[in-house]
């Protein structure tokens, strides 16, 4: 009988400290088992995240502590300590439903070509709302992110691709992460259901970091992948392919568009 795979789950925390017990909770609520926590102190400096994790701490749970480097530095930091063959990116402030870790274990398992699986979100808090990544090959993240940052991933494709962009401050870092690793050929697979639950406050990253900077981390990204985009678009267009986003939309368009973006900088 094979041994099942062992799970580190990775919860970078800046001053989340409040909402850290209920995250701790639901994954105890894992009908899958086999798996430890470590929390990643990215520098907080509010007095009841520092009570919570020295709580944890007592509790058992890896916490480790390190100056603040934004997600994409503590994601980092907390694989390079984990002990498993399996990675759980999981944020301070959301979870995952019960029945996440099995099924996502079953998937790889089965798939070897997949190498992160997500799920549909249930965003809540704020504002609720359903999402729907598409995941896929390399081709879907060509114009947005089609895999959330908490999700599955092996860690020897994490080691491979490098892990995430620690230059990447402001956001769209998991984006970015993705494409480096479908550029490899490994799919993400997304199970069609709500086991992912997204919390929605005021202070997300999103709404006060990402969207204020999304041309410069539009630009970023583009500009650090450019011949795949081009080489990329080149075949959605000579298969005349059609991507979906919202709506159907021509690739010769798209295509046009971007060319224009990159020409300014690099022709």
């Amino acid at each position: 009988m094979s041994l099942k795979p062992f799970i580190s789950v990775v919860i970078p925390c800046y001053n989340d400290g409040a909402y850290l017990p209920e995250t701790i909770s639901k994954l105890n609520e894992q009908s899958y088992t086999n798996f430890e926590i470590i929390v990643v102190n990215d520098g907080s400096t509010d007095s009841v995240t520092l009570d919570v994790l020295d709580q944890l701490s007592n509790k058992g749970i890896t916490v480790l502590h390190k100056e603040n480097g934004r997600m994409s530095s503590a994601r980092n930091y907390g694989v390079k300590h984990a002990k498993g063959s399996i990675i759980a990116a999981l944020d301070a402030d959301d979870y995952f439903d019960p029945s996440f870790f099995e099924k996502a274990i079953k998937i790889l398992e089965a798939k070897k070509e997949v190498a992160v699986v997500t799920s549909h979100i249930q965003l809540f808090g704020d504002f609720k709302q359903v999402a729907r990544p598409r995941g896929g090959n390399a081709f879907n993240f060509l114009f947005s992110s089609e895999c959330p940052a908490c999700a599955i991933v092996r860690k020897s494709c994490w080691d491979e691709v490098g892990g995430y962009d620690e230059q990447m401050k402001m956001g769209y870092e998991d984006w970015e992460f993705y494409i480096r690793i479908t550029k490899q050929g490994w799919l993400v697979e997304v199970i069609q259901e709500k086991l992912l639950f997204y919390r929605q406050t005021a202070a997300s990253t999103h709404k006060n970091d990402t969207i204020p900077h999304r041309q410069e981390l539009i630009n970023y990204i583009i500009d650090k992948h450019h011949d795949w985009y081009i080489d990329s678009l080149k075949k959605l267009v000579a298969n005349k392919q059609v991507l979906y986003t919202n709506s159907r939309i021509a690739l010769p368009t798209i295509f046009k568009m971007l060319m224009n973006r990159l020409k300014k900088k690099h022709l």
